[in-house]
């Protein structure tokens, strides 16, 4: 395997992309909201499964190979990364039965495994946490790209830890009085995981990849710090508001935190219109376009939770405004991304020792975009579908739009098991191999600072 390569993260970006599957299946059969309540067992696992077995691990799995990239550090999590896996699948599988048993599903008994199951998820993303975590701060001063990413590990912490209050809670609430104490409002949980995990890391990595892809200049307007510093103190402003109670000020605290929120976002999207107008690449590749597409699903966010906070309407708005937030924003993302890194990762693992020494394919040459793109049409329509029908309270129609972006998944799942197998690759000595000349070095030395390809 070449040097610069991650072992595992093929194995996170599978099972995530399996979960994914599950949660989408979930849903359209209508095991879980929008049929069933928000905070039903059913629902949480469905929830859990999207936001720990697909979001987190896959956003892991990307960290564990391009942390390296931004920071210009070795390989890491090579014997951690396993270990952390299993863990958090194991601990994921407990969860699961745990809120089966809220729903009395499973006997009572079971909810023992709620805790369990959560005290194994932390540990995991805390081994590999740390690993990551010590990878940052072994190259400080940090990019823009790693701060995100340092700020986040620590919401992501905090996030697992406050769940597994939520769980202790549920399963021996005699037990662990002080655990009820720290969960009064789901709210904070939310925030801390949709915003201050997922969506940082999102933006982090987003300013490193779009840029390198669609070459870029990275942050030369400065606004990528202020995006960090305001979405940060908002979070912060939320924290604080849990812990000072019933004091006055935790009210304007409150709203303050949402502002800082929505100013940051609304800076984010200026500066990634910036990066698109900016770009050096004339004709823009199918993960780029599929990212603008992510980027607007997070403007529609962005409008939809400062009108319906403005109108008082944002109670009513807060489901489908969390499923676009979910399956536009950071799903429709991430699977845009997952349909280059996976090209980019196979090109490196089966062609990186022949750079310079035989003629190898671009990594463009193992993909067939006219393929894959009509499926990411159908999956950002079908979610935007899915918004409408839900703003309409059309439960139904909200399921049937579920369904149709569960196939599109399954398609897009099965083009990239078609990369992973070069099915698009011509074969050695044809004259489609034969019409590309030997590749230069320099695409993994920019994409890896400081390493060479054997």
């Amino acid at each position: 395997m070449p040097v610069g390569l991650s072992r595992w993260t093929m194995a996170y970006f599978a099972t995530a992309l399996g979960a994914f599957l599950a949660a989408q299946a979930l849903m359209a059969a209508g095991v879980t909201y929008p049929s069933e309540a928000m905070i039903s067992g059913h629902t949480l696992v469905g929830v859990h499964l999207i936001t720990i077995g697909w979001l987190t691990l896959l956003m892991v799995g990307a960290l564990l190979q391009f942390v390296p990239v931004i920071t210009g550090t070795g390989e890491i999590g090579e014997r951690a990364g396993l270990p952390s896996l299993i863990a958090v699948g194991c601990g994921l599988s407990g969860m699961i039965a745990g809120f089966l048993a809220l729903d009395g599903t499973l006997p009572a008994a079971w909810l023992a495994a709620l805790p369990l199951g959560g005290g194994l998820v932390l540990a995991g993303l805390s081994l590999v946490g740390v690993i990551i975590a010590r990878a940052l701060a072994a190259a400080r001063p940090l990019a823009l790209a790693g701060r995100f990413v340092a700020v986040s590990l620590c919401f992501l912490l905090l996030t697992i830890g406050l769940g597994l209050c939520f769980a202790l809670a549920f399963a021996w609430p005699e037990a662990v009085p002080w655990a009820g104490r720290l969960t009064n409002d789901l709210t904070l949980h939310v925030a801390s995981g949709l915003i201050g995990w997922f969506t940082l890391t999102a933006i982090g990595v987003s300013y490193r990849l779009l840029s390198m892809f669609m070459l870029a200049p990275e942050d030369d307007s400065g606004l990528g710090v202020k995006v960090l510093r305001l979405a940060a103190a908002g979070l912060a402003l939320l924290w604080l508001d849990m812990f000072l109670g019933d004091m006055p000020i935790v009210g304007p605290m409150w709203k303050g935190g949402l502002f800082l929120l929505i100013v940051a976002a609304v800076l984010y999207l200026v500066d990634m219109a910036r990066i698109y107008r900016a770009r050096r690449r004339p004709i823009l590749e199918l993960n780029s376009k599929t990212a603008a597409a992510a980027l607007v699903a997070l403007g529609v966010c962005v409008v939809g939770f400062a009108t319906g906070k403005v109108t008082g309407r944002l109670p009513s708005m807060i489901g489908p405004l969390a499923y676009l937030l979910l399956f536009g924003w950071l799903s429709g993302l991430a699977l845009g991304q997952l349909y280059k890194i996976v090209p980019f990762l196979t090109w490196l693992e089966q062609y990186g020792p022949s750079l310079g020494k035989t003629a190898v394919p671009r990594v463009q040459d193992l993909v067939q975009e006219a393929r894959a793109a009509p499926w990411f049409v159908l999956y950002f329509a079908a979610v935007a579908a899915g918004t409408v029908s839900g703003f309409l309270g059309q439960v139904e129609l909200w399921r049937a739009a579920i369904f149709l972006h569960l196939v599109a998944s399954l398609f897009i799942v099965r083009e990239l098991w078609r990369v992973r197998r070069l099915r698009y690759v011509a074969p050695a000595g044809s004259a489609g191999a034969a019409a590309h000349p030997p590749a230069p070095v320099q695409p993994v030395q920019s994409a890896y600072p400081g390493k060479r390809s054997p």
